[in-house]
């Protein structure tokens, strides 16, 4: 089934914890067909993400990559 999904999805990752957290995270939603651009910030846990994605796709690469993934 196709999940994809226009515009933005805002989720709330937990387990960052520093820059490279938030490098890593950046790393693996951008392998994520779809994805246009992204922001996150360290401090709430916030990740915006825009484009054309599979919501269910972007959280389990979060997922794999060691952080536990909510949407906001």
């Amino acid at each position: 089934m196709n999940n994809r999904q226009s515009g933005e999805l805002n989720l709330t990752v937990t387990g960052m914890t520093c820059q490279g957290c938030v490098g890593t995270v950046r790393r693996v939603v951008s392998t994520v067909p779809g994805v246009e651009d992204l922001a996150i910030d360290l401090d709430t846990g916030f990740v915006q993400v825009r484009g054309e994605v599979d919501a269910e796709g972007v959280m389990a690469v979060i997922r794999n990559a060691g952080y536990e993934v909510c949407r906001a």
